[in-house]
């Protein structure tokens, strides 16, 4: 079973554990999560697709600016505004640019680390904080599956030329232990039948938009994307310094 698959079946056993342990009063948030986790399965299972694919891919972010991935496993790289992250069996790099000068931090990749939500931090710093990767978006839906009383509404949609299945997801409580902070209030999720991301946006407590959209989409790669830009200069470290 894979991790994604894993995480899944746990947020099941949890839903009718609890409901068998709490009786018949929360037999309908059982059902209820359940049917949420069903629908996150399935957009899990084509997200998982990704990984091995081969592409292209542009995207426009919700403040105009744009991204893209470029992925040929076990190579990924994420080139935004302020620079780019890329992972390769070899090292991962991490590069930003000020004042037209582009500096870049590289460390082996002795443990082969691959993509996963864990560089986050990393890809909001190369292309701004709305930014969100494939596996990023597989967190948010995991974690919103198992939510007591979200709603999870299907769709489709084509978008850059993709089929896209859709997940709406509202009614996500607000954090009472925390009534100041903002959280999300709102998030729609499209994968394509091949597995990619084609949309992520999401609506904050605070009123305030964020997400990508897909605009175009290849299966074919330019490798230089995973190299440091020509004239950048390069810091071997032991490990990447944290983004500000």
């Amino acid at each position: 079973m894979t991790p994604t698959g894993t995480r899944v079946a746990v947020a099941v056993s949890v839903a009718l554990l609890g409901a068998g342990a709490l009786g018949c009063g929360v037999v309908s948030k059982a059902k209820q999560a359940v049917s949420n986790v069903s629908a996150l399965s399935d957009v899990a299972d084509k997200l998982g697709k990704s990984s091995k694919l081969t592409y292209t891919a542009a995207y426009k972010l919700d403040d105009g600016s744009t991204a893209q991935v470029v992925q040929q496993p076990p190579n990924a790289a994420y080139l935004g505004k302020s620079g780019r992250f890329v992972l390769t069996d070899e090292s991962l790099l991490w590069c930003t640019t000020a004042a037209k000068k582009t500096t870049c931090q590289r460390k082996a990749n002795t443990n082969k680390v691959t993509a996963s939500a864990e560089q986050s931090q990393y890809l909001t710093a190369v292309a701004g904080g709305g930014f969100v990767s494939t596996p990023m978006a597989v967190g948010v839906l995991t974690a919103a599956a198992i939510v007591p009383g979200v709603k999870i509404d299907e769709s489709t949609q084509k978008i850059a030329g993709l089929s896209s299945t859709c997940l709406h997801v509202t009614n996500i409580p607000n954090n009472d232990n925390h009534p100041g902070d903002v959280s999300a209030k709102e998030f729609t999720t499209c994968v394509a039948d091949n597995g990619v991301l084609t949309k992520f946006t999401g609506l904050g407590t605070d009123g305030k938009k964020a997400g990508v959209t897909m605009t175009t989409f290849g299966a074919s790669v330019d490798h230089n994307a995973f190299k440091a830009p020509a004239g950048a200069k390069i810091t071997d470290v032991q490990s990447l310094d944290a983004p500000n």
